[in-house]
């Protein structure tokens, strides 16, 4: 694009020269051929140009050229009558405007690109901003990166990993200069408390905090404390919701919906720290906004909740095509986690696998596959048994192989 540019600026620079010479030949020609109305076609020459280049409306050029042309010919037949003289002044006179027109148009869409391919370039070089400009926090299309990195590196070192989500009471009332103001004062006094290039705080709508290899117990503190440092520093009521993996969820995108039902139940309760484990199960539904992640239908997961209830639930979800959910029997712990992972990862058709949840001793899978038919072939998943299958909704259930 820089390149594209270049080219674009050194093509207007020439549009430009090309422009200044052609305006010292018509003025020429101008006295050459029409010496009694020369001033009035010179005059009216550089209103060709400055109106095409103000470009006030669209076809504002040929709009000049056409009221140039009225003008000029209106004045050389009240001098000269319609006289040999009067023709070729007029005529000489509309061919230096069309001339100069198409000049100031050619400038004018020079500059409608170089513009427009500029405006491309900063909205490719603000997506590439990891911190918000005003608050100095991780933007959370970085932060989410950040969040499935821990994440895995949490499954792999069997460390916890919480979040943490802030909010504010009332937030309607406020205004959005005194927004901005509370949000730069909580990134400062987060950037004050928290361990530099280990924990990530970041902003989407909400401010928000990852805390990698924290179990729970500690996250409550740390938002205790920061929530204390708020109320001190600013007048706005500040909640906080926190999730933790493993304890409250297995991928990064159900971590952020049990932090965000958790600030969204702090938001309706008179607690200002909420814990989505200390949730009621009857509220424990996630919350899908502003962060855009894909939603999952969730039940209530009691031990009331049979795996017909969940088989169920998962009938009504909408799978994409080749796309499967897999039943793994006999998940008693979370160092199965990995090994489920590189298992499936072994098996060469399928592309990609996403955890969905947990459910008493198995792990609930959606995997996608290249095969059109899964069970054409004589072996589907190497390393796995089939126990149950049902090709109309595309569920498994499986075990690892011994």
């Amino acid at each position: 694009m820089k390149n594209t540019n270049e080219l674009l600026t050194r093509k207007l620079f020439l549009y430009i020269i090309l422009l200044v010479v052609w305006g010292a030949v018509s003025n020429f020609l101008l006295i050459r051929f029409s010496p009694t109305i020369a001033v009035l076609g010179i005059a009216l020459n550089l209103f060709t140009l400055v109106f095409s280049l103000a470009n006030l409306f669209p076809s504002a050029t040929w709009v000049g050229f056409v009221l140039s042309v009225a003008l000029f010919t209106g004045a050389g037949y009240s001098l000269l009558n319609v006289t040999q003289n009067f023709l070729m002044s007029s005529g000489v006179g509309a061919i230096i405007f069309l001339i100069t027109a198409f000049f100031a148009e050619l400038n004018v869409r020079k500059l409608h690109q170089i513009d427009e391919n500029y405006s491309r370039l900063q909205q490719v070089t603000d997506s590439l901003v990891i911190y918000d400009r005003q608050t100095s926090l991780m933007r959370w299309k970085f932060a989410e990166q950040a969040l499935t990195t821990e994440i895995l590196r949490g499954r792999r070192y069997h460390s916890d990993v919480s979040l943490v989500l802030f909010d504010y009471r009332q937030k309607d009332q406020i205004s959005k200069s005194d927004l901005l103001r509370i949000n730069k004062v909580m990134a400062e006094a987060i950037h004050d408390s928290i361990r530099t290039h280990i924990d990530v705080g970041f902003i989407n709508g909400r401010i928000g905090l990852i805390l990698p290899e924290t179990p729970l117990d500690g996250a409550l503190i740390i938002t205790t404390r920061l929530l204390q440092k708020f109320n001190r520093l600013v007048d706005a009521r500040i909640v906080a919701g926190v999730a933790n993996f493993p304890d409250d969820a297995i991928t990064d995108e159900d971590l952020v919906d049990r932090a965000k039902t958790a600030v969204m139940f702090a938001l309706n309760s008179e607690q200002p720290v909420v814990e989505f484990a200390s949730i009621e199960s009857d509220d424990a539904s996630p919350v899908h906004e502003e962060f855009n992640e894909k939603p999952y239908p969730e039940v209530d997961q009691t031990d009331s909740v049979t795996r017909d209830d969940y088989v169920t639930l998962l009938e009504d979800i909408d799978l994409g095509e080749k796309e499967w959910i897999a039943w793994v029997e006999g998940f008693n712990q979370m160092a199965d986690l990995v090994k489920v992972e590189r298992k499936l990862g072994e098996v060469d058709h399928i592309e990609s696998t996403e955890f969905l949840f947990l459910q008493s001793d198995y792990l609930v899978v959606k995997f996608k596959t290249t095969l059109t038919n899964l069970f054409g072939e004589e072996d589907p998943l190497p390393g796995w048994e089939i126990k149950k299958s049902n090709p109309e909704y595309r569920y498994l259930l499986i075990s690892l192989k011994e």
